[in-house]
């Protein structure tokens, strides 16, 4: 049976907007989380491994 095809782009949404949402965070005008930070975050906030949020983001 075929996965769901919106629940698929529904997740694949929350996890590009939290990786958006840390590496957008600015502090004294720099940013504060390097992209290497913001992966593994977000990676360990949805269950993932790094290289697929890697693919989320980057596809």
């Amino acid at each position: 049976m075929p996965r769901d095809i919106n629940l698929q782009n529904q997740k694949k949404q929350e996890i590009v907007a939290y990786f958006n949402k840390l590496s957008s965070v600015m502090d004294f005008g720099v940013k504060k989380y390097t992209i290497a930070y913001c992966t593994a975050a977000t990676a360990q906030k949805f269950y993932l491994r790094p290289k697929t949020v890697e693919t989320y983001i980057y596809r």
